[in-house]
C-alpha cells in the first residue's frame, strides 16, 4: 500500500519553508511533487517553474515505482 500525503498551507508556513517551495510574496507553495521514503528521505523532487503548469506526472509515477520497487 503506498501512502499519499497532499500537503498545503495557509496559515503555517513551516512546510514551505523547510521544503524550499514557499512562495513568500504569495504566501503560497510553489507547484511541486515531492516522494519520501518510509524513512523519511526524499527520493525525488519536481518543481514545476510556472505555477500554472502540471509537473511531469510520468516522471513522477516512475521515480515513485522506483523508490516503492
Amino acid at each position: 500500500m503506498i501512502a499519499f500525503k497532499q500537503c498545503r498551507t495557509h496559515r503555517e508556513v513551516s512546510f514551505g519553508t523547510n521544503y524550499g517551495l514557499l512562495v513568500k510574496e504569495l504566501r503560497l507553495l510553489a507547484r511541486a511533487v515531492v516522494i519520501v521514503d518510509a524513512k523519511d528521505v526524499i527520493r525525488y523532487v519536481q518543481i514545476v517553474p510556472e505555477m500554472s503548469h502540471e509537473p511531469n506526472y510520468d516522471d513522477a509515477i516512475a521515480a515513485l515505482k522506483k523508490v516503492v520497487g
